[in-house]
């Protein structure tokens, strides 16, 4: 643990800073923001900074309204301009980057809006789940470039999370008329789409938005307006349909030599597990439990079975804790099996 109670620090990404006031479990901290007192919050240590301009304070310590460090400015978002001119370019695309902790599991993406076309756009995009707003982004992208937006966070993958971005190209003439779109993310769609990005050059789950960029046809003066929307209707089902498909990471191979079981006792994952300590010993069970459980869920499996054994019950409650909470998760059960007894878990996707 390389911060203790009491420690001040700031959130790396936000630039947030507070003090942290509990140890909690799977390597977390529980920190109580300055500009919020009321509202304490969990954050990952690889996510904390210690904050070496505040004086150390307990964790009991209460903040007076109207005192606090001042919030420091955000460090500007970073632009990656492409080396190199793309031959086949696929258009704007919204990508999100996975931000792997210390402990291998990832619990935020970084969103990355690129164009590796050679055109330049005004862009004007608001990212959102059914509960608030995540982000909300304006400016303008350059030819072949990724610009970086914001934080998803894993939680925010249940709530239904969607962006709305109208772009504009920009031509000798001026900006063009704005295009739109809006596109709803769904958990087992979001882990099916992994793939090695354009100019990040990295595994991203990825996200075509606009690959045209013509101005829609205005109707003639004897169309009718039902055959003019119909019309578009099916253009629309047209782009959106081959997206789907080209953008499945789907390995038939690998998904017809994947094992839908885990076993989680400690002799199968690691050599010299007699001299570990049962805290490192349920980390490293879990650890495995994670990369199964993406890799299941990345191949489009139905279903798992992790076996944990009877026991004490605490790797099985820690893991119907993360299922509870895993937006791909349709449902599990811990019945009786002719196979595992009650030793395992049934997951069953989405």
């Amino acid at each position: 643990m390389l911060f203790a109670i009491g420690t001040r620090v700031r959130l790396r990404y936000t630039g947030e800073s507070g003090v942290i006031t509990a140890q909690l479990d799977d390597g977390m901290l529980q920190v109580r923001l300055n500009n919020d007192p009321d509202m304490e919050i969990p954050a990952f240590e690889d996510d904390l900074v210690r904050d070496t301009d505040a004086e150390p304070v307990s964790a009991g310590a209460k903040f007076i309204q109207g005192k606090q460090t001042p919030k420091p400015t955000p460090p500007p978002r970073r632009e990656i301009k492409g080396q190199y001119l793309i031959l086949k370019p696929k258009g704007v695309q919204l990508v999100f980057e996975p931000m792997p902790g210390r402990d291998g599991n990832v619990s935020r993406y970084m969103a990355w809006l690129i164009n590796d076309t050679p055109a330049e756009f005004l862009f004007d995009l608001e990212f959102s789940t059914v509960k608030s707003i995540i982000f909300q982004r304006e400016g303008k992208l350059a030819a072949t470039t990724a610009l970086e937006l914001g934080d998803l966070l894993y939680d925010d993958l249940s709530d239904l999370p969607e962006v709305d971005i109208d772009i504009r190209r920009i031509t000798t003439e001026g900006p063009e008329e704005p295009l739109n779109r809006r596109m709803r993310i769904r958990p087992k769609q979001f882990f099916n789409n992994l793939n090695t990005v354009p100019i990040l050059n990295l595994p991203a789950h990825q996200f075509l938005l606009f690959d045209s960029f013509e101005q829609p046809e205005k109707p003639k003066e004897n169309t009718d307006l039902r055959d003019y929307t119909r019309q578009n209707i099916r253009d629309q089902r047209a782009v959106e349909e081959p997206n789907a498909v080209f953008f499945r990471a789907f390995d038939v191979d690998e998904f017809a030599h994947f094992i839908p079981e885990i076993d989680l006792h400690i002799q199968n994952l690691t050599n010299g597990y007699a001299k570990l300590d049962r805290g490192e010993i349920v980390r490293i069970q879990l650890q495995h439990f994670q990369r199964f459980l993406e890799k299941a869920i990345r191949l489009g499996v139905p279903s798992v079975f992790i076996i944990h054994g009877v026991g004490e019950g605490k790797l099985k409650e820690a893991i119907a804790e993360r299922l509870r909470h895993h937006p791909a998760v349709s449902k599990f059960k811990n019945e009786y099996h002719a196979k595992y007894g009650y030793g395992a878990t049934e997951v069953i996707f989405r």
